[in-house]
């Protein structure tokens, strides 16, 4: 009986008690050590945003419901996959990650606004970047085969009486169609992507002044009197700005990149097999740039 009054026994059954007690309260003390999945208001806000776009009108209680408990099924399959380690050698998983960084880069790429100074001189040293077209300003007449007997030989009649008619009235001798009948300051592209190829060559061709033709297009035949017409060459910096501005932004992107890059590439030893190494190994050659 007297181990039973021993103090130090009384601190050590005390001291059992109070650890029971405490691991009862604080039985749920397992469950912290379980991983987190936190849904907060910007996954809401994503989702939501999500459905919408794509459904054009806000989701109900329900559908709210079921979205977010597809994106907790979503997150724990995910984790539960990389665990696994499904996302080891994956290209699309590769990829898509690569991507998301390299817009992260972009991101973060704070690349000031230009002087009109900076634009200049990158104009300057590119000038020949910086062309335009030919542009030729015309109208025409227009003569539908599936409306005449013989559409070319209604042209050259109205042709050979050019001299003596305004422009109105020759247009009036031809066809209605959707077509405009006065275009302007229009480079070959335009008027091929209109007429078709043909047509635009044969206007591109043409002098200012008299009526020509008939000259077919994709829509039947044309009398054709070029207005105006401007050789191609090089733009003014005024024309052109917009262009060097978008330009000078691309190649600062560019130069950033190769620089970020550069310093990336010091983080890792890049390690070749030989069959690989003819290929692999000019590889510092794509940072260059950023030096």
């Amino acid at each position: 009986m007297t181990l039973l009054k021993e103090p130090l026994l009384h601190f050590a059954i005390g001291g059992a008690a109070l650890f029971v007690a405490y691991g009862w309260l604080n039985n749920d003390g397992a469950m912290s050590d379980r991983p987190e999945i936190r849904i907060d208001d910007g996954h809401l806000r994503w989702i939501t945003e999500t459905w919408s776009s794509q459904w054009q009108r806000q989701p109900s209680k329900d559908e709210l419901d079921g979205l977010v408990a597809e994106l907790v099924k979503e997150e724990m399959l995910a984790r539960e996959a990389r665990a696994l380690g499904l996302d080891r050698d994956d290209t699309i998983i590769r990829r898509r990650l690569a991507q998301k960084m390299a817009f992260l880069i972009e991101d973060t790429a704070r690349i000031a606004e230009p002087t009109d100074e900076d634009l200049r001189r990158f104009y300057d040293a590119r000038a020949d970047k910086f062309r335009r077209e030919a542009q030729v300003s015309f109208v025409h007449a227009f003569f539908s085969g599936s409306k005449r007997a013989d559409a070319a030989a209604d042209a050259r009649r109205v042709l050979a009486g050019s001299a003596q008619l305004g422009e109105t009235e020759i247009i009036n001798q031809g066809d209605q169609s959707l077509l405009a009948s006065k275009f302007e300051d229009n480079n070959e592209s335009d008027i091929a992507a209109q007429f078709g190829p043909t047509f635009a060559g044969a206007v591109a061709a043409l002098s200012p002044g008299e009526w020509k033709g008939p000259i077919e297009s994709a829509y039947g035949l044309h009398l054709v009197r070029v207005l105006e017409s401007a050789p191609p060459g090089v733009k003014s910096f005024a024309e052109a700005r917009a262009e060097v501005l978008e330009q000078w932004r691309e190649e600062q992107r560019r130069v950033y990149e190769a620089r970020y890059f550069a310093e990336l590439l010091k983080k890792y030893d890049i390690v070749t097999d030989a069959s690989v190494e003819p290929v692999a190994g000019p590889l510092a050659q794509h940072t260059d740039g950023a030096r």
